[in-house]
Order: C-alpha cells, then sequence, then structure tokens
C-alpha cells in the first residue's frame, strides 16, 4: 500500500513537472472592432474654450479609438477613465476660429469609422443645467427628456433693455416638432410668447424688459413629448440679429444699398453691393458679427428698380420695372399705377415668402375709376358637391357628386378656386383627380386653391369671353376678375402671380395687401411687372439607372413651363449603346408637365457600356420658333445589376389570349390600336424566375384621355404564384389621332430584389385611331 502511494506521488510529480515544461500558447490577439457613435451631449460647444461632452453609442471602449472632426480648429480627446461600452467623457479643444454653426464629430479607429453626428458652435458661454444664467449673453442647452417637461432659465434684464431670445429646434436638427418659448416675470405672469419667428420656424422673441428684475425663460413642448433627442439651444443676450433685409432684388450692374432689418445692428444695418449678373447673390455680411437664421440674398434681373415712395395714394411707375416696398403696418393697401396699350401683354408677381419675407401678398387688377378689373365669365352648366370629405388647398383627389356627367379637361368652379380634372374615377373608391404641381393642386386663370368642406357646392363652368351672349340655362353666371393670393400654378408658394391683358388702353393700378391684414417692418415685398418670356426646362429623374439583364427600368422627365407656354414638349433619346432601349420619342402633351419612359437592356447588353453620347433632348414651337433643351448628362452611367427575379411584360391581346412574345425579341414595341370611346383588352404577364410573390403594377406613359379601366379596390396586380392578368385601356371620345410609347411598372418596390430602381415592361406603342382605320389595323409582331 506505501508503495502505491508512493508510485502515484513520483507520478504526480513527474506529470506536474512535464506540464510546466510545455510552454503555454500566445493569447490570441483581440479582434478591433467599430465604434458607433449615436448622440453627444449637449451637441454644441463654444469657440475658443474647453468643455465636456458625453458620447453615447457601442464599442466605445475599442482599441485605438479616436475622435474625428469636419474641421481642424475643432479638437476632442476620450478621457481615458470615463470609457464604458456605451458611453464615454469627451474633451473638446474649441480654436477661436471655429465659426459658429454646424459641424460634425465622428469615431475611428483600425476597425473603421463610425457615422458622423451633428455639433453645434458658437461664440456664447455655455450653460447646461436649467436654472439661472448667471450672465447675459449666454447659449443654454437643454434636453426636454420628460413628458410635459418645461425648462425654466432665469436671468437679470434692466428697464427698457431689448433682448433677444432664440431658440433652436430645427436648427439643432432636435426632434422637438412643436416647441414653445415664454418670458415670465417673478410673480409668473406671462409677459411673451412665440411658438415661431415665421409659420414652421422656430420661437425667436426681441423683448424690452418693463423694469429691472429677475425674468423667467420658459421653453416646452406644446405636443407635451419628450425623449433624448428633443434637445433645444436658447441664447439669450442683446446679440446683433437680422430678421430681415430690404430690398430683396437689385439690378444686374447697378449699385444697390441693402438694408438689414433686425436688431442691436448699429452701423452694419446697411450693405452696398454691386451685383454683376443675373442670378442669385448673396448679401456680403460680416458674418463673425451678425446672427441670422438664413444668408440674405437678392434675386437680381435687368429690370429698372423703383422704391416705394411714402404717403402716395397710387406711385405711378414706367413699365417693365421691379418696386421695392413694404406692408409695414397692419391692414396697408400699396397701389401702383402704369399705362398699357390695348392687347398688350404683362406679368405681374411678387417676391415675399419666397425669400423669407412674412408677408402673405395679394394682388389685385384695377382701372382708372380704381374698380376691379373683369377677366372672363364663367359659365356653370352643371352642378354638384363635394360628397365625401373635407380637402384643403393641396388635395387634388376630391369626390364629387355626378361625377359620371363630367368629362376630362372640364373646369370646376368652387367658390373662386378654378380647377380642371385631369383623371375620372378608376374604381369604387376613387375620386376625380385635378392637375396638379409638384403634388399639390393648380387653380386655373390665376384663381388661387383654397380648401373646401364636405357637402360645398360646386359647377362644371365653360369660360366665356367678356360680352359674348349667354343663354341662361338656370344656373349662375361668375365674373372673374384679375386678382390672384397664392399663384395659380403653385411656383411661387404664397407669392402671387397675374397674367394680364390689357382690354383696352388706359390706366390700370395693382393694388397689393396682406391676404391676412397684417404688416410690420419684416413685411417686405418686390413687386414685378414685366413682359412674359414664355419658355421651358425640362428635368431627369432616374438618371444613372441600374437595369438587370433582360429587363427594364423606369425613368421621368418633368417640364418646368413659364410665362404661359403650354403646348407640347417631344424628348428624343439618342446615342444609346448597342443592346439597349429606352422609349423614344417622349411627349409632355399640352397641359401637362411629366411623361414616364423605359430603359431595356437586353438579356447579352455589354457591361461597362459607353454613355458618354446619349443625349435626351427636348423640342418644343413656341410662337414662331423652335425651342430645344437638352439634358446635362443625358441619362448618366447606367450599370448592369443581378439576374432579375421576374421580368414584366405588356403585349396585346389576339384571339383572348397574350401575344406571348419571346424575351429575347423584345428589340422594338409592340402595338396596340384603340379608338376613341371604346375599350380594348391587353396582358401583363410576370416571367418569373425564382420570385412567386404579389406584384402590384400601374400603367406609365398613357396619352392623356385613356386609363387602365376597371381596376377595383386593389388596383392592377399579378396575384402569388400566378403569371398573368388582363388590363383594358379606355380611349375618352374626345380624343383625337396620336400615338404614345407607355409601359407597365411597379407601383412600389417590393424588396431588396428592386434596389435597381422601380422594374417596368419594355414599352409598347399605343396608337387612338379612328373607328375606320382601327378596324384594318391588326396587332403588330
Amino acid at each position: 500500500m506505501k508503495c502505491l502511494v508512493f508510485t502515484l506521488l513520483i507520478c504526480s510529480l513527474a506529470s506536474g513537472a512535464a506540464a510546466q515544461a510545455v510552454p503555454k500558447a500566445p493569447a490570441a490577439a483581440k479582434k478591433a472592432v467599430k465604434a458607433e457613435i449615436t448622440r453627444v451631449t449637449p451637441p454644441g460647444l463654444q469657440s475658443g474654450a474647453e468643455s465636456l461632452w458625453t458620447i453615447t453609442g457601442k464599442n466605445l471602449d475599442a482599441v485605438g479609438l479616436q475622435v474625428m472632426s469636419s474641421h481642424p480648429a475643432l479638437k476632442a480627446q476620450i478621457v481615458p477613465k470615463s470609457i464604458k461600452p456605451t458611453t464615454a467623457r469627451v474633451r473638446v479643444m474649441a480654436g477661436a476660429e471655429l465659426p459658429r454653426g454646424k459641424h460634425e464629430v465622428w469615431l475611428k479607429n483600425e476597425a473603421g469609422e463610425s457615422a458622423k453626428v451633428k455639433v453645434f458652435a458658437d461664440d456664447l458661454p455655455i450653460t447646461t443645467q436649467p436654472g439661472k444664467a448667471e450672465s447675459l449673453p449666454a447659449s443654454l442647452w437643454g434636453t426636454l427628456t420628460a413628458t410635459g417637461q418645461h425648462d425654466a432659465w432665469r436671468f437679470q434684464a434692466r428697464a427698457g433693455e431689448e433682448l433677444v431670445l432664440d431658440l433652436a429646434v430645427a436648427q439643432v436638427e432636435s426632434k422637438a416638432k412643436s416647441p414653445t418659448l415664454e418670458i415670465m416675470d417673478a410673480s409668473g405672469t406671462v409677459l411673451a410668447v412665440n411658438r415661431g419667428l415665421d409659420s414652421g420656424s422656430d420661437p425667436f422673441l426681441a423683448w424690452k424688459a418693463p423694469a429691472d428684475g429677475e425674468y423667467t425663460a420658459v421653453v416646452s413642448n406644446t405636443t407635451m413629448d419628450g425623449s433624448a433627442e428633443h434637445v433645444y439651444r436658447l441664447n439669450i443676450g442683446a446679440l446683433p440679429y437680422v430678421t430681415g433685409w430690404s430690398p430683396l432684388t437689385a439690378q444686374a450692374g447697378q449699385e444697390t444699398k441693402i438694408t438689414l432689418i433686425g436688431h442691436h445692428l448699429g452701423e452694419k444695418a446697411t450693405v452696398m453691393m454691386k451685383p454683376d449678373k443675373e442670378g442669385m447673390a448673396n448679401v456680403p455680411l460680416d458674418a463673425k458679427t451678425l446672427r441670422f437664421r438664413s444668408q440674405p440674398v437678392l434675386r437680381v434681373n435687368a429690370l429698372p428698380q423703383v422704391r416705394e415712395a411714402d404717403a402716395v395714394a397710387a406711385q405711378s411707375v414706367t413699365l417693365p420695372a421691379t418696386i421695392h416696398a413694404a406692408l409695414s403696418r397692419v391692414g396697408e393697401v400699396d397701389t401702383f399705377a402704369f399705362d398699357a396699350k390695348k392687347g398688350q401683354q404683362w406679368i405681374i408677381e411678387t417676391l415675399a415668402g419666397q425669400a423669407g419675407s412674412p408677408a402673405d401678398t395679394k394682388i389685385e387688377l384695377l382701372d382708372a375709376q380704381g374698380q376691379p378689373v373683369p377677366r372672363m365669365r364663367m359659365q356653370a352648366m352643371r352642378d354638384s358637391y363635394n360628397n365625401f370629405r373635407s380637402v384643403d388647398a393641396n388635395n387634388p383627389d376630391i369626390r364629387l357628386q355626378n361625377w359620371e356627367e363630367m368629362e376630362l379637361n372640364e373646369y370646376v368652379w368652387f367658390a373662386g378656386d378654378v380647377m380642371r380634372i385631369v383623371r375620372m374615377p378608376r374604381g369604387p373608391d376613387g375620386g376625380c383627380f385635378f392637375y396638379a404641381q409638384a403634388g399639390m393642386r393648380r387653380a386655373y386663370f390665376d384663381t388661387s386653391a383654397t380648401s373646401h368642406s364636405l357637402d360645398e357646392p360646386c359647377y362644371i363652368v365653360e369660360p366665356r369671353a367678356l360680352g359674348s351672349q349667354i343663354v341662361a340655362n338656370g344656373l349662375p353666371v361668375f365674373t372673374l376678375h384679375y386678382a390672384n393670393d397664392d399663384s395659380g400654378d403653385r411656383k411661387l408658394g404664397r407669392d402671387s402671380r397675374l397674367s394680364f391683358t390689357a382690354p383696352a388702353d388706359g390706366r390700370y393700378a395693382v393694388r397689393v395687401t396682406d391676404t391676412r391684414g397684417q404688416g410690420g417692418e419684416r413685411a417686405v415685398y418686390a413687386l414685378t411687372i414685366r413682359h412674359p418670356r414664355p419658355d421651358f426646362s425640362v428635368k431627369l429623374a432616374g438618371a444613372d439607372a441600374k437595369v438587370m439583364p433582360g429587363a427594364s427600368v423606369g425613368f421621368s422627365i418633368r417640364a418646368d413651363r413659364q410665362d404661359g407656354f403650354d403646348d407640347d414638349i417631344v424628348i428624343d433619346i439618342t446615342g444609346l449603346p448597342a443592346g439597349y432601349f429606352a422609349s423614344s420619342p417622349l411627349k409632355i402633351e399640352a397641359g401637362h408637365d411629366l411623361i414616364s419612359g423605359s430603359l431595356h437592356a437586353a438579356a447579352d447588353a455589354p457591361v461597362g457600356a459607353d454613355w458618354s453620347k446619349v443625349k435626351v433632348t427636348a423640342h418644343a414651337r413656341i410662337g414662331s420658333q423652335e425651342v430645344a433643351h437638352t439634358i446635362p448628362g443625358g441619362l448618366g452611367k447606367v450599370t448592369l445589376g443581378a439576374k432579375p427575379k421576374f421580368i414584366i411584360v405588356m403585349e396585346p391581346d389576339v384571339g383572348g389570349k397574350a401575344v406571348m412574345r419571346e424575351l429575347k425579341d423584345e428589340t422594338k414595341p409592340l402595338e396596340i390600336t384603340l379608338v376613341p370611346g371604346q375599350t380594348v383588352k391587353a396582358w401583363i404577364r410576370a416571367v418569373r424566375q425564382g420570385d412567386e410573390g404579389l406584384i402590384n403594377l400601374d400603367v406609365h406613359g398613357l396619352p392623356h384621355g385613356v386609363i387602365v379601366d376597371d381596376i377595383g379596390l386593389n388596383g392592377v396586380q399579378i396575384r402569388p404564384k400566378e403569371n398573368e392578368r388582363p388590363i383594358f385601356f379606355r380611349a375618352a371620345k374626345w380624343m383625337t389621332e396620336r400615338e404614345a410609347l407607355c409601359h407597365a411598372a411597379l407601383s412600389s418596390a417590393r424588396n431588396e430584389h428592386d434596389s435597381a430602381g422601380l422594374q417596368t415592361s419594355f414599352p409598347i406603342l399605343l396608337k387612338i385611331r379612328k373607328a375606320e382605320v382601327a378596324a384594318n389595323t391588326q396587332p403588330k409582331l
């Protein structure tokens, strides 16, 4: 037994010695990980001073982490002992040369760089804990983290002292959407309140203290919500702040005196400049001293500039001209008189809201007796009403009673708002769709779009020239005068525009008011009266597309029409590389501003094709001249994507079935002939190559007057695991002969497969022909 124990002990010692003799494997090196940064608190810093931040994110304890910045005068270093995986403290050194405004910081190590976050520099001392601002001026940073939170900041003020309180919320990209700024006295009485310098902007107060003492600035959110992202900055002090400028325009080549409007501007309230060419010109400001929310800009043109004269009932001006004026008093009315010859055409427009002025102008044209000038008469032909819901001034989709009695392109009079039908209801849950510009409903004959209540009456109307005989039909006849609040084409925002043709030789006047009756020193505007310059420009959406082999992708071209030009615009696409096909020619029809096209890549289309020779040119006739504008860069640089999981095909119907053309034969469009007032059947197919899901579609590029009829509640769909569905094209009775390239397109992206763009079918040529011509026309394969 003793021998056994001794033997085991010897073996154990030998085993231990052997274990110690084997060298240990080196520890694996720690893999570098990339840090993430989500927030900097506070996101503010003072130029010329040091401060501390807390950064929040992930992997902040990563090896070799550095804080990077977008400006060399902004340096930051992580405090070593503060580092935790999700938070860390950062010491910030901001040089005096760091300009006020937005900068970026991010994290970097050998694993890569994090996303960038915004920080905001100012030259005011920073305080981050609500309470008392020990001295002014100051930059007070806070966060409305709790529901219903109100932050109170106390400060001292002297009687009659004007202080600027600038609350930055949107300016610092906060999630707070409805901030409120209040000033209270020691007893809690609210002395001033503001929810925005202008509509939709951050709050701003220029306030004079009624007496020496302590006051409180209260910051809150009207919606009472809060989070760690509901950050704000409140600057308080006798700060030199620019809130407006006058004039808003200047003449090219002429020296112009600019008067800055605001607070504590002193000798810097006047700036001289001489813009050398037409366009936009920044007003040269002392950006280090002066504060402003938007850079003052002048619109420079070639017209003579006229200053508004004080105490003149109707100031006489020689045309063409731009008049600089202001609605400086509540309820003020400005009037400018001019002479015009019969048949002369003038564009009369204001510039105010577009340049940052709070003025909401309305213009009216008066005759020599001071009476409104009539433009035309509108005879009501049928009556109707809004039968579903109230609509605002932007909504182009309105459900009208008795819409079956209406036709495309008819005008509808809604209490002086004249709109025009562009599309009839396409299903049981649809409404009449009216012409729109940038998604906002257009108003015709220089009327202004307004909101309309449920059950509000309206009329189908026909324009009648002044003096023409009108046969009474028991419905109203409206007289339309030359007047405008917001421009009918919706391009000028709340600014106004009229197209005036003088009915006779004589003296006329433009009356300018604020539609709300408001006024003030910042309510500056420019009134321009000039000859029309009809023209257009075009812009491509869908450049640099990625198209999949054997498939197609959509693009669109939008026209910006100017000064009444409203005729057809034809777009030609030339110079395509071999293996590619694009819809061409395309036509933006008269009265419209958009057309869609399709770009197809053959299954064997070459990779790296030369797209530099592609030209996209728009042609139109304006008066007696042919005008052409080329889109710079053509279609851009098109690239080939991965093999598609399905290919969309649109084809004619032959004997109740689709043509079923082979994909390799898609080299030129098939044709469908349609008779005005009739319906024709077609097919949309999905050649599935691995995707069996639902496909939602629409048809783009149709000529005005053709719709895909009877689409039901769900629109055009190819259901899961199905490969085709019929559709029916219907043409309005009034359509004339024409043709257009159209295509089926995904109505929205379905998954990552669609990241190359909204896939379309190869285009098809839709022909509108008279009945006798269509009878002898067969689908061409």
